[in-house]
């Protein structure tokens, strides 16, 4: 509820945010910003808000990795239900469904990705990894939409491919852009396997990307699509926003914020002076 509160608004506030080519879609997410940086290391440790201490079951959870409902950062949710199927068939929540996450810092842009997938296929290097498990992230960062296509120079997709029995190790590569090179270089990326499929975790240097200048109260063009090669057929792709992932005129929206959604009520109690009787 308070999530869904601070999405209000934002966007009640930023309707009217001159110079704004706005998406065709109502799509929305927050991106939090953090002030200890992000260690892209295939965990998801250092995105845990702070647990109370006497929430003993919480912490244990999050030392034994369970760190899904302690997250700090704002989830979207992509899955067959929630989001368009653009190839390919998705034949049950298991076979495929992810929760994406962003936050960040004066320097980075950081995204994880909670991936259900019934069957992990990775093995392609470079700008091949489009061709396995994937999760891709599609920017706008002026958020003008000038063309139905992805040539802009502020205009990005980045794909995070994780590590798998065919390939020792994630890889992340960005395409489209004529800067994409220097992106390439610049971002670092980590995987994890999970009981159900596989966690990305990633960062990109605001540097690297022209055009994205993040403060609080701005927003970009955004897109997330998940890729998912069976061994039974070529890929599927799901796509959050829009009915073509590529598409930068149907992005969603990523509104940048400083919230303090880790408070909890004993934080304000604690803080409010005694009341007088």
């Amino acid at each position: 509820m308070g999530r869904q509160l601070i999405l209000g608004l934002v966007c009640v506030s930023l309707w009217w945010w001159p110079g704004v080519g706005w998406a065709h879609s109502e799509e929305a997410t927050i991106s939090i910003k953090t002030y200890t940086p992000v260690v892209v290391d295939g965990k998801l440790d250092d995105w845990v808000r702070r647990l109370e201490q006497h929430n003993w079951s919480a912490q244990l959870k999050v030392k034994k990795g369970d760190w899904l409902d302690a997250i700090r950062a704002v989830p979207a949710y992509v899955n067959a239900l929630t989001s368009k199927v653009e190839a390919g068939v998705v034949t049950n929540p298991g076979d495929l469904s992810a929760v994406v996450y962003t936050m960040w810092d004066d320097q980075r842009f950081y995204v994880a990705a909670v991936v259900t997938d019934d069957q992990v296929v990775a093995q392609h290097q470079g700008e091949d990894i489009w061709q396995d498990d994937a999760v891709e992230i599609w920017l706008d960062c002026r958020h003008d939409a000038l063309t139905h296509t992805l040539f802009q120079t502020d205009e990005y997709q980045l794909g995070f491919s994780p590590a798998s029995q065919d390939r020792n190790q994630a890889v992340a590569w960005a395409w489209r852009n004529p800067k994409a090179d220097a992106v390439v270089k610049a971002m670092t990326v980590a995987s994890s396997g999970t009981p159900n499929g596989y966690l990305i975790e990633a960062a990109v240097p605001w540097a690297v990307l022209e055009g994205c200048r993040p403060a609080v109260g701005g927003m970009v063009g955004f897109n997330i699509s998940v890729v998912d090669k069976d061994t039974d057929q070529l890929w599927t792709h799901v796509t959050w926003s829009g009915g073509l992932h590529s598409d930068p005129s149907q992005f969603g929206h990523l509104y940048f914020v400083d919230a303090p959604i880790d408070l909890f009520a004993s934080d304000v109690l604690e803080s409010a002076p005694e009341k007088q009787r």
